[in-house]
């Protein structure tokens, strides 16, 4: 039973170095500043006004990185909720119907309004 389970579910381990390097240099950074703000509150680093500068530079950092890929992962999320349903919602059905019927119109104007242009050369070429 045991063995058949363990071949039922596979587990996929994400292997470190088939990721991109700005993404390994990203997590890097990330790591050390995380390590320097473990020093620092066990009290090993000191803190003056360049470590100061620093300290919020990388904060700003973070906080950016965090925002930047919460973003991503949002849109992901997104994206194959809305892809997973294989067809269009009723409101997407009427706004595609609405987007033809504008475009058909379009058609209805030009040709009218090739029309009136053609009569009136037409009237001019005939005075």
């Amino acid at each position: 039973m045991a063995i058949t389970l363990q071949f039922a579910i596979r587990v996929q381990v994400m292997n470190i170095s088939k990721t991109p390097i700005a993404y390994q240099i990203t997590v890097g950074f990330v790591l050390l500043f995380l390590i320097y703000l473990i020093l620092f509150q066990v009290g090993l680093i000191s803190f003056d006004v360049s470590d100061l500068l620093m300290f919020y530079s990388f904060s700003v950092y973070t906080v950016s990185l965090a925002a930047v890929l919460g973003g991503i992962l949002t849109g992901m999320f997104i994206a194959t909720r809305a892809l997973s349903n294989q067809g269009f919602t009723p409101f997407e059905v009427s706004m595609l119907r609405l987007r033809d019927d504008i475009h058909n119109l379009e058609k209805e104007v030009h040709k009218i309004s090739k029309s009136l242009d053609d009569d009136k050369s037409s009237s001019e070429d005939n005075e």
